[in-house]
């Protein structure tokens, strides 16, 4: 008989946390793929190419839906991450300066990450169907632009399981980094020492590398964790790789030190 570890309620809070979150966010982003993918098909019946307009459109929605939801998910992130702060209890009853660095920490992420993680996000799609128009050029039977506009809509099956992937690993890195810069900038604002620990969640899905980490002492705010041999400040740094971020569950916890 196989006994499983009891879950760490902290790591059970933040998963709850993201998971209401990115449900909406996957669907949000499934239906947007899907009417890209649907309308594309139907140009390409027209104009046997994918429409760089409509590609664009794709990315500016797509880009639209990230920073609604990791909006979201930041303020819902820094609430959380600063309760294991003793001192932000205090410093945090003022609402403008919450919102104060809410704002600024929603400013920071999009300036940093938004029109990067839209363009991959589109790019994959429309990558998916142009190997299909290609697969479909260089066949030796007759070209049908028929044929090719069914294949076309298939990619939306495909689309399904991206969005649910793009929108875990996307809330997760908006989290993680709403932690971590809302408690590096509290600390630096008020002048209060902040020790960073990388919590890993311990199941048979767990990197191994992640899973390390559970050992790792507390480190300096401004400090990098290194993970499999990857320079990180926090789970979810894009730093790390995809090969780190992609579907990770792991949170940071604060100490403010003696």
């Amino acid at each position: 008989m196989l006994f499983r570890a009891k879950p760490d309620p902290l790591l059970a809070r933040w998963d709850e946390l993201m998971r209401s979150v990115e449900v909406p966010f996957a669907a949000a982003v499934e239906d947007e793929k899907n009417r890209y993918i649907q309308e594309a098909a139907e140009a390409f019946l027209v104009t046997l190419r994918l429409s760089d307009t409509g590609y664009e459109l794709h990315r500016a929605n797509m880009a639209e839906i990230a920073n609604r939801f990791d909006r979201i998910a930041i303020r819902i992130a820094l609430l959380e991450a600063l309760k294991g702060i003793k001192s932000a209890v205090r410093i945090m009853e003022k609402r403008e300066g919450w919102e104060s660095l809410w704002f600024y920490l929603v400013s920071k992420w999009v300036q940093d990450f938004g029109a990067q993680r839209a363009r991959e996000t589109a790019d994959t799609t429309r990558s998916d169907m142009q190997r299909i128009i290609d697969v479909a050029l260089s066949a030796s039977e007759e070209f049908s632009p028929q044929q090719v506009a069914v294949k076309l809509l298939r990619v939306q099956g495909i689309s399904a399981f991206r969005a649910r992937t793009v929108a875990r690993t996307e809330t997760h890195a908006a989290m993680m980094y709403a932690s971590e810069e809302g408690a590096a900038k509290l600390g630096r604002d008020h002048e209060i020492t902040i020790l960073k620990s990388w919590l890993p969640v311990q199941d048979e899905r767990t990197r191994v590398n992640h899973a390390a980490m559970s050992s790792h002492v507390a480190i300096a705010m401004d400090a990098d964790f290194i993970v499999g041999g990857a320079l990180m400040k926090r789970p979810g740094d894009p730093r790390g790789g995809a090969a780190n971020c992609i579907n990770c569950r792991c949170v940071l916890t604060y100490k403010e030190q003696e």
